[in-house]
């Protein structure tokens, strides 16, 4: 690693840790619900908005087979996804399952449940929906298509390349609206930003593996091109993870691993 790295890393872990005394007793417990910012993300100005309904959940394996079988697959078919498999995949992620009075609650866990991950797509192949980019609006659950276009280059030179990204149903884009965890968590809300999306990708894999679909997350990407074309600053909301899911062979693990 060069030095300079290594001294930013060294510096953020620094910057946002605790010892016992530093914080003022009982200082989390008196976040204002009522006066956080918006926990949801509305695109009034979308080109089309696509109501999704409950998903149909088919049968899956057990969780513990689901567990033992997970594996990272992306040698993606031409077959499509249908809009029900997204919806699925969209509520193991971030459907709310409770409703608290002041908050509500989602599938995937979040610090102080503040919930700053927003989820986007750039759609290649599902059945009904045009290519493009979408925006997931969860409080209202349905898809608003921003860009309606051929977004299957856009998402493979973004990640430099990768060929997953050109082959799959749908390229998923977590981003983090910072301000929702930064109000209660301070200096601390980058940490817990990765935490959230990591539950959020953990739950996508669990999902897809249930429906016989493939997927497998993505790490590398250009920050700046890719917040460009999703709108976002890259400082206050910004892009944090992706994954590409799609159609499998499903037979043999190895085969569905690699693209061919």
């Amino acid at each position: 690693m060069h030095p300079e790295w290594q001294k930013i890393s060294n510096d953020f872990i620094k910057a946002t840790s605790y010892a016992i005394g530093d914080l003022e007793e009982g200082w989390a417990a008196k976040y204002d619900f009522a006066n956080r910012p918006p926990t949801y993300l509305r695109y009034e100005e979308a080109l089309v908005r696509i109501p999704l309904g409950k998903p149909d959940f088919s049968a899956s394996p057990p969780l513990w087979e689901l567990l033992q079988q997970r594996r990272s697959r992306r040698n993606f078919l031409k077959t499509p996804m249908t809009l029900n498999e997204l919806n699925v995949l969209l509520w193991a992620t971030q459907g709310i399952t409770a409703d608290m009075g002041d908050y509500q609650i989602r599938t995937v866990s979040s610090a102080g449940a503040l919930y700053p991950i927003e989820t986007f797509m750039l759609i290649n192949n599902v059945e009904g929906l045009a290519s493009g980019l979408y925006h997931l609006d969860v409080e209202q659950w349905c898809l608003e298509g921003l860009k309606l276009e051929d977004v299957t280059e856009i998402a493979y030179r973004f990640t430099e390349n990768q060929e997953m990204t050109r082959r799959s149903a749908v390229n998923f884009v977590w981003t983090a609206v910072v301000e929702r965890t930064r109000s209660k968590y301070k200096e601390r809300a980058y940490r817990y930003i990765w935490w959230d999306v990591g539950h959020v990708a953990q739950n996508l894999h669990i999902a897809a593996n249930a429906l016989g679909l493939g997927v497998c997350t993505i790490g590398h990407w250009f920050d700046k091109e890719m917040n460009e074309y999703l709108g976002i600053d890259g400082t206050e909301h910004l892009s944090v993870l992706m994954a590409s899911v799609g159609k499998v062979e499903g037979k043999d693990w190895l085969h569905d691993r690699r693209p061919s």
